[in-house]
């Protein structure tokens, strides 16, 4: 148990410290990632994936809850000079789930804001069929619609009544 809360003991330095260790480990996993797309030709696992660099917060956040914070836990109370490193633990989790709630927050701003543009796209579309007067979609069919009026068309000096589509 030691030998893993040496191993992971960078998480429990101070924000400053840690946040700087965190983003050098993402940028050495991010490279790997990058390796594994194109020498590999694979998809990289998430936290391996450049392209999901957004979501640094969210698995440090995971990293913390699922692996560090029990080792700390435990090794705190056997050992109260630990103490002080389990708290700094537990504030860089505050830190980082902070940078994961700003970063969530954008996230569902995008989300709000696109769908209430489709939603007017789709308001829009059916005020311009109401207009017209049309049926919505796959219903619009020629042939349900009452699309002819009758003229007289005169053909070779006679006069005859003909369906004209309007």
């Amino acid at each position: 148990m030691m030998m893993t809360a040496c191993d992971l003991s960078a998480i429990a330095k101070p924000w400053e410290i840690q946040s700087k260790v965190a983003l050098s480990v993402a940028a050495e996993f991010w490279e790997q990632g990058d390796l594994e797309r194109t020498v590999l030709e694979q998809q990289p696992i998430p936290m391996m994936d450049r392209n999901k660099a957004e979501e640094l917060p969210k698995l440090q956040c995971g990293f913390i809850d699922f692996v560090c914070a029990f080792v700390y836990k435990e090794f705190s109370r056997f050992h109260v000079e630990i103490t002080p490193m389990l708290d700094r633990l537990m504030n860089n989790r505050k830190e980082w789930n902070a940078l994961k709630e700003e970063h969530d927050a954008k996230v569902a701003a995008i989300e709000a804001a696109k769908k209430a543009k489709e939603e007017e796209a789709e308001k829009a579309a059916a005020a311009r069929q109401a207009a017209r007067g049309t049926l919505p979609g796959w219903l619009d069919m020629p042939h349900l619609r009452n699309p002819l009026r009758w003229e007289v068309v005169s053909c070779f000096g006679h006069l005859f009544p003909a369906a004209v589509a309007s």
